[in-house]
């Protein structure tokens, strides 16, 4: 397997947009229930890597098979330490071990920001053993759940919260 993990480039915002979009449409791990309009992928985008936040592709033989990045875990000031990872991988290159390494990385370049010091996983309840999986093998420690918090298609879903030191 001829795997590269880099800093996400532009070119390939669209591919990583239709990855974002997968997971929308097709999973209870994104709590959105529309398909987010590609212009605003790109919005995300740019607010993260003006942070200079990372924000991470998994290519494989040269095409985007996944993205991860941290965000801000929430807006107020008391939180600036805190992050919130994202990952998704292709549906298609699940269970090869790319979720693992592209985690990995993200954990890997976000030590070189003093600024990172907890990095937290919101992760849907349902079809989420692969996520947790990957979050605790890398030394994340479950810290909560947030009970029917969320709501799409017509279910509740809890958000199981873990977090990491850096």
């Amino acid at each position: 397997m001829k795997l590269r993990i880099e800093q996400i480039s532009e070119k390939n915002l669209r591919a990583a947009h239709k990855i974002y979009n997968y997971y929308v449409t097709n999973s209870y791990s994104n709590f959105e229930e529309k398909k987010l309009p590609f212009k605003d992928f790109c919005k995300n985008y740019k607010s993260i890597v003006d942070k200079k936040l990372p924000y991470l592709t998994a290519l494989y033989n040269e095409k985007v098979v996944g993205i991860a990045y941290l965000n801000k875990f929430r807006e107020k000031s008391g939180y600036r330490f805190a992050f919130e990872n994202t990952i998704y991988i292709n549906h298609k290159y699940i269970k090869l071990g790319i979720g693992s390494k592209l985690l990995a990385e993200l954990l890997n370049v976000s030590k070189n920001n003093k600024n990172i010091k907890i990095i937290v996983a919101v992760i849907g309840s349902i079809d989420s053993k692969g996520s947790l999986k990957i979050h605790q093998k890398l030394g994340f420690k479950k810290s909560g759940i947030l009970k029917k918090i969320g709501f799409k298609n017509k279910k509740w879903i809890d958000s199981i919260l873990l977090q990491k030191n850096i």
